[in-house]
């Protein structure tokens, strides 16, 4: 076939079934072959059945119906099913779905490493979605200690734990759900480039969930820049949060000097706003955990932010 792939598998994604000689295939959306020829029925089948999957069929009536199913992705290469009796089976089947290199696509989430500044709210989320997707390398650096009133939104506590190390708990929480790895816990307010340096890797990935000090972006990227990490930040407003962009080492100098001139020409607050809902920030770090994962996969890469609106049109 054009795309140099000899064999397919049905996607995981996908489903199909035969009514006379019409042919349905299931997935986000419905795709229908009338009068569909039988050798397709039967390279179906076969395809559903065996995880080395088969050649395509060839000839003037069945190339147009593959080549849609490839565009598609309701044919996928055959993939790495070693994770079958793993947590990420449905991950690595979605990820073929996509068309993906599954298993290697599930290695490179495990040996990355992240390092999440702060853990409230949006670096919580951000955290869970990193922790259930199966990334190895966990550095966790917050100052605070849980609070009472941030409990309608930092959902990996408890009100047992109240007044207890924010990263501490959150290590333990980590730990709980993966064991095969060392995640590390900083307790720190980061205020200066050189206090964030030490936590960052070359190659690695940076979160940037804490609200303060106002320089803080500034911060972040200039650490970035020296150390060569991606980094991606979120915030949450009344009605509009923001996540990223996804920032690699290349974007930083323009990202600065975007940051700069936006200063220059609006300020910025002096403290973050303390009004908070728990759904708007779940938002925010779920669609930066979601780019993230992305980015470590190499999957998205423009250094684009992403406009997340909380509440309807009608407020």
């Amino acid at each position: 076939m054009a795309d140099g792939i000899n064999r397919y598998v049905l996607s995981p994604a996908a489903t199909w079934s035969r009514d006379g000689d019409d042919l349905r295939v299931f997935a986000d959306a419905v795709l229908l072959v009338q009068r569909c020829p039988e050798e397709m029925f039967t390279w179906l089948e076969a395809v559903s059945a065996e995880p080395a999957g088969f050649p395509a069929p060839r000839g003037v009536h069945v190339d147009a119906i593959v080549s849609t199913l490839i565009r598609l992705h309701l044919i996928v290469a055959p993939f790495d099913r070693s994770w079958h009796s793993s947590a990420w089976r449905n991950q690595v089947e979605y990820f073929a779905a996509l068309g993906l290199d599954a298993g290697a696509a599930q290695e490179r989430l495990r040996a990355a490493h992240v390092t999440v500044l702060g853990v409230g709210g949006i670096g919580g989320a951000v955290l869970a979605e990193l922790v259930g997707a199966g990334v190895g390398g966990l550095t966790l650096v917050d100052g605070d200690r849980v609070a009472l009133e941030n409990l309608n939104r930092q959902y990996l506590y408890r009100r047992c734990d109240v007044g207890r190390p924010k990263v501490d708990v959150a290590l333990e929480w980590v730990r709980e759900r993966l064991p095969e790895t060392e995640p590390i816990a900083v307790m720190e307010h980061i205020a200066t480039t050189d206090a964030l340096l030490p936590y960052l890797r070359e190659g690695g990935f940076l979160v940037v969930a804490a609200d303060s000090p106002a320089s803080l972006p500034e911060i972040c990227a200039q650490a970035c820049l020296d150390r060569g990490t991606t980094m991606i930040l979120g915030s949450c407003g009344l009605r509009v949060g923001s996540s990223g962009p996804l920032i690699r080492p290349a974007d930083v100098l323009a990202f600065i000097a975007s940051l700069q001139e936006a200063r220059t020409a609006v300020g910025a607050a002096s403290t973050p706003m303390a009004a908070s809902f728990g759904p708007v920030n779940t938002l925010v770090g779920a669609t930066m955990g979601r780019d993230l994962i992305f980015g470590i996969l190499g999957v998205r890469t423009e250094p684009t932010a992403e406009r997340v609106e909380l509440l309807g049109a009608g407020w």
